[in-house]
Order: structure tokens, then C-alpha cells, then sequence
């Protein structure tokens, strides 16, 4: 006998896919977990699309009942409906796995999740770093989401929001919510360009990008939403964002996306080279000539030429050498042989 579990999709009971309810159709018993996303349908209505009884599975029903389910899976062929892609959540391969090793057949039938559809926003779905929730107050801080945020900055990565819910006591964090709440950290800059999606995937979907702050302040209707903040950017994705999201051109233009390594080469660089092309030379000890001092200075010209070609490559050896520079100007100063100032 085989445990099933089966992908409803984005939106209702229309995403459930032909595979998906012939599945469905040959299953002696069909349950429906309508807790971990919000979707636009009802038993009733899959019930009548798939022309069979659905049960509904309440929250925590999954965890608590699985020794059940598995029970029922060992004897006749049983389904799980779950909203988006089935394999979303953890508790679902936990499921799978218990299955597995107690001997019964599963299958999988994959359906349309957020974690592909926000590829309508025409940012690659190969540049998405680690997904991370936005919870809701009563939840906890947002510290995981700032910090994921700045993860994946690093590496030029975008990041996907999952807005966090609550079905049972109807509560649904909503994008300005969710913004607000990262703003006040401040860590978060109110001018961060972001892309906010708004039932994606139905007729009424919105993607638009903007920055954080004028997000805040617009209109974005009835839930679920999402929130993407885009890391380095593709030209063909910007002018996707334009096009597809209604991104204003300025916020595109001379933006710059940089982790904590590449801020810290880009200031030491900036530094480094106002030193150079300011400093004056002192008087020189008998010992010490003017040659001497310019073959240092040479070297920290030649440790900045290298800082500039390895951040070109993205290698961290960039850091390296301007901190080499950074030192020898330093040294000099020390040394009372330059006057410069930081």
C-alpha cells in the first residue's frame, strides 16, 4: 500500500494537477492539511474536484497523528493534500522518511510553490540564497530574518521572505507588517529596494519592487504575501524588476550590493589610496632616504593594485593585501617619515 502525499499549488483546488487527481481518485482514503499555507478553496471544493470524501487534518494533526496515518498507509492507499509543493516542509520528508522505513511505498506528486513562482519577478532562481520567515510579533524578534539577510548579501544572494501565519486564529503578516517590523531594527534601511508579492499566482496577483519605506505605505489586499530583497543584480534582471514589477529606473542605477568583506576592502581601499595622494613626506633620518620611502610606497601601490584585480575576481585575498597596504602607511606614519591623516 502506498502513502501518498500530494501537491495542491499555489491558490485552489484549479492547481491541483491531472496527475495529481487520478492519484487522489485511486486512494481509499484522502486528507487535507489546511494549515501551513493559506489557500482559496475548502474540502468542499476538493471534494467535488476530485470526486472524493476529504477529511480534514488540523493543526498539529500531522505531527501528533503520524503513527496513524502510517498505520492507515500500511494497509490501503492513502493522500495527503498539501498547499504549494508537499515537500516544503520539513514535517512532510520527516513523514516520508518514517514511511520508508517501515517498509510502505510513497509517491510524490510535485505542484507549483512559492519557491519557484517568485521567478515571475524575473529575478534567477539560481541566485536565491537561504529562504527565511518573517514571524509574527507574538512569535519572537527577527533576528534569524536580519541575519540570513546579511548571509546572503555576502554572496550577492536574493533573499525569499515567507511572511509567517497563524490560519487557526485567522492572523496573516502582511508586507507592510513584515517591513516594519525588519525596519525597526535598524539594521534594515528604510530605502532597500524590495519586491512584494501579493497572492501570486491567482488572477489579482501583485508584484511590485520598490523601496522598503514606500512599500509600507501602499495597498497590497488580501493575503498571502511575500517579500523578496534582491542581492546583486543581473542587467536582465533589472530590467525585469522594471518591467514585470514597476521597479523606479533610479533605484537601479549605480546600485551596489556589497557583503561585509567587500565593505570592508571597499573603505580600506578608499583610504588607502586619499593617503596616497595626500600625504606629505618628512624629513628622513640619515639612515632612511627618500629611496627607501618610495620603494615602500611603491609596495603599497603594487598591494592596492592587487586588492583591486582579486575583489574583481570575488576572491577574499583582496582583503589581504589592502590591509598589507593599510599597514605599511600606517607604519610610515608611525615612523614620523609621512603626515597623512586616516
Amino acid at each position: 500500500m502506498t502513502l501518498k502525499l500530494v501537491s495542491i499549488g499555489l491558490r485552489d483546488h484549479l492547481d491541483l494537477s491531472l496527475r495529481a487527481i487520478e492519484e487522489i481518485k485511486t486512494s481509499e482514503k484522502v486528507y487535507f492539511e489546511s494549515y501551513t499555507m493559506k489557500l482559496d478553496t475548502n474540502y468542499e471544493q476538493l471534494e467535488e474536484t476530485t470526486g472524493k470524501k476529504v477529511s480534514i487534518l488540523e493543526r498539529g494533526a500531522m505531527e501528533e497523528e503520524a503513527s496513524n496515518l502510517l498505520r492507515e498507509a500500511a494497509v490501503q492507499d492513502i493522500s495527503i493534500l498539501v498547499g504549494g509543493d508537499a515537500l516544503s516542509a520539513t514535517t512532510h520528508v520527516s513523514l516520508l522518511i518514517d514511511a520508508k522505513k517501515q517498509g510502505i511505498d510513497t509517491k510524490v506528486i510535485h505542484g507549483a510553490s512559492i519557491l519557484t513562482a517568485i521567478a515571475e519577478t524575473g529575478l534567477s532562481i539560481y541566485k536565491f540564497g537561504r529562504t527565511v520567515t518573517v514571524p509574527l510579533p507574538q512569535k519572537g524578534p527577527v533576528d534569524t530574518v536580519i541575519r540570513t539577510l546579511r548571509e546572503n548579501r555576502e554572496h550577492g544572494l536574493h533573499t525569499l521572505l515567507l511572511l509567517d501565519l497563524n490560519i487557526p486564529g485567522a492572523e496573516y503578516l502582511t508586507i507592510p507588517q513584515a517591513l516594519i517590523r525588519l525596519i525597526d531594527t535598524d539594521e534594515f534601511p528604510p530605502e532597500t529596494l524590495v519586491v512584494g508579492l501579493a497572492r501570486i499566482g491567482s488572477e489579482n496577483q501583485i508584484i511590485r519592487a520598490d523601496k522598503a519605506a514606500q512599500l509600507i505605505s501602499q495597498s497590497w489586499g488580501e493575503t498571502p504575501h511575500a517579500i523578496v530583497v534582491p542581492g546583486r543584480l543581473h542587467f536582465l534582471e533589472e530590467e525585469a524588476l522594471k518591467v514585470l514589477a514597476d521597479c523606479p529606473p533610479e533605484l537601479l542605477e549605480g546600485r551596489l550590493v556589497m557583503g561585509e568583506v567587500e565593505r570592508l576592502i571597499d573603505k580600506y581601499s578608499r583610504s588607502c589610496r586619499k593617503v596616497l595622494d595626500t600625504m606629505v613626506l618628512e624629513d628622513f633620518p640619515m639612515e632612511i632616504n627618500e629611496k627607501k620611502v618610495q620603494e615602500l610606497i611603491d609596495h603599497t601601490e603594487r598591494y592596492l593594485s592587487d586588492t583591486q584585480y582579486y575583489w574583481g575576481e570575488n576572491n577574499p585575498v583582496a582583503l589581504t593585501s589592502v590591509a598589507y597596504a593599510e599597514g605599511i602607511l600606517d607604519a610610515l606614519k608611525l615612523l614620523g617619515l609621512a603626515d597623512f591623516q586616516w
